[in-house]
């Protein structure tokens, strides 16, 4: 009798810094629902984001492509129409696809992400979709008629944000940031989507046993602002209530949005980051605590052990390290090392903890092999690059794989910094393209193509030695990544450039280029 294929959820949590979960290590138990859920899962200890940012980040997880091969860099870009995405392919393989999002970067703007799913739920926004499953009763179908009449009417206007530098700029003025925020949803419902997803759950598991999905699901939370509710500020923000300094810095603080994605032109006080972190880690078991109700909707009605549920995040947050705030520029690890747990025994076994840097684009190929896809891309199929060869250790891995994080500097996050805080531009050289290369304990970052930084992260993981200022015994280590980061550009930008119809790259022009990739071994 044929296998059936398993269901498949992806289970994105933007913004959440791998160091503030209980499984990692985190000296405060943040994510208890998510520690049990990692007990029957494998834990990669070293998962790698693609980029600092929500957008080339998801499109990297959609597409399993480097953002310098899918080029989705901008908030106003859009994945090539030659990329076939990870919906796209399950829904030609007989998956039903679902989308529920709370980031508006990826359900509101045009930008290629949504493409492929038989639905896709938004909950930001002015007004947010109104899932329906099964019946729906007739005053909840009324209000369901009129809500998407006023979304027809907002949407257009919403998109525009990602697109126009001037509505941006007048989204961050301080009076209107609560606006959008708070009334308009910035950050989705963290709540009300879980619930919808747990109906879900129910709905499909118990009607549709023998139709497979596959479920996105995006929690934004951890995202600033931070406003978690009442009772989890009194747990890990006990000071808060009594405290008037950090009242009043917090309250500043959510309405000045510029600050949250901005080089830091001065450091926040003792009080300020202790604020920040601590509302952090608010957020973090606030979200956890809904999950709890969803794993368990999922264990209850489904078959937990027959499910592929992936955990990760697209990206961190900088709480101040490095001179900056949020995420966009760079590319250090409280950006790019992420979560990543797969609970799925076929594959991958309870209990596993894996030790070697794993880019995180690999859940595209995971999900497909799960689903028994045959997926060729660049020379290297489906079961190549599934992390379920990470598991088998880093001798099954592709020789010719690495690890890689690329910061393309956000325009639109620029043109508004021209505006409040021009200075810092140059200063932190935020116009230049960010690479990182992990390999083992060693990371070389570049900035504009240049080797700029180079860590010892298992003895230094908070990135605060340059060893490229003082490189006595790591000489070899250097060139050595160095030459492999240079390589990783070359053939990335010849993949990039063979995206268009007919897939033929012409070197002929580039003779420099046409040996280099010879001896690479990538054509002959």
């Amino acid at each position: 009798m044929k296998k059936k294929k398993p269901n498949i959820i992806l289970l994105v949590l933007d913004t959440q810094r791998t160091d503030r979960m209980s499984m990692y290590g985190h000296r405060h138990d943040t994510t208890p629902a998510l520690g049990e859920f990692s007990e029957g899962a494998t834990v990669f200890e070293q998962g790698i984001a693609t980029a600092p940012w929500t957008i080339p980040s998801h499109a990297s997880m959609f597409t399993g492509l480097y953002p310098t091969v899918h080029q989705t860099v901008q908030s106003y870009t859009a994945m090539p129409d030659q990329i076939p995405s990870l919906a796209e392919i399950l829904g030609r393989n007989g998956y039903k696809t679902l989308g529920f999002c709370n980031n508006p970067l990826v359900s509101v703007l045009d930008n290629g992400l949504k493409r492929g799913f038989d639905a896709f739920y938004n909950y930001s926004g002015t007004f947010p979709d109104m899932p329906e499953f099964g019946e729906m009763p007739p005053l909840k179908r009324l209000q369901k008629m009129a809500n998407d009449a006023m979304q027809k009417i907002a949407a257009p206007i919403e998109k525009q944000f990602g697109r126009s530098p001037l509505l941006l700029k007048l989204a961050t003025l301080p009076v209107i940031v609560p606006i959008w925020s708070r009334t308009f949803n910035f950050k989705g419902d963290t709540k009300k989507s879980l619930n919808d997803i747990s109906l879900y759950l129910r709905h499909h598991l118990t009607t549709h046993t023998d139709e497979p999905f596959f479920m996105f699901i995006n929690m934004m939370e951890t995202h600033l602002p931070y406003f978690p509710p009442s009772n989890y500020v009194d747990r890990w923000v006990p000071y808060f209530k009594k405290d008037r300094e950090a009242r009043e810095f917090l309250r500043l603080f959510n309405t000045q949005s510029y600050r949250w994605m901005a080089p830091m032109l001065e450091p926040f006080t003792e009080l300020q980051e202790t604020v920040l972190n601590d509302m952090y880690n608010a957020e973090v078991n606030y979200q956890d605590r809904h999950l709890r109700r969803m794993l368990r909707t999922l264990k209850r009605y489904g078959n937990l052990e027959d499910t592929m549920v992936i955990v990760t995040s697209d990206h961190g947050e900088s709480i101040g390290e490095h001179e900056f705030m949020g995420h966009a520029f760079v590319v250090y690890n409280e950006l790019v090392h992420v979560p990543l747990m797969i609970n799925y025994p076929e594959m991958f076994p309870a209990g596993k903890r894996v030790t070697h840097n794993v880019s995180n684009r690999r859940v595209f190929h995971t999900v497909l092999e799960a689903a028994g896809v045959e997926h060729e891309a660049y020379g290297h199929k489906v079961h190549d690059l599934s992390l379920a060869r990470s598991v088998e250790g880093p001798e099954k891995e592709p020789a010719d794989e690495v690890v890689v994080a690329e910061g393309f500097p956000p325009e639109n996050f620029i043109n508004v910094m021209e505006m409040t805080n021009p200075e810092a531009i140059e200063q932190y050289r935020v116009r230049k393209m960010r690479r990182s290369i992990h390999v083992g304990d060693q990371k070389l970052m570049s900035v504009g193509g240049q080797p700029d930084e180079f860590f010892d992260v298992g003895k230094d993981p908070a990135e605060t030695v340059n060893l490229l200022d003082n490189p006595f015994g790591y000489e070899n280590d250097i060139i050595r990544l160095e030459k492999q980061l240079q390589d990783y550009v070359i053939v990335s930008e010849a993949h990039r450039d063979g995206i268009a119809p007919g897939g033929q790259i012409d070197y002929s022009d580039n003779p420099e280029l046409l040996e280099r990739l010879r001896g690479l071994g990538y054509i002959e």
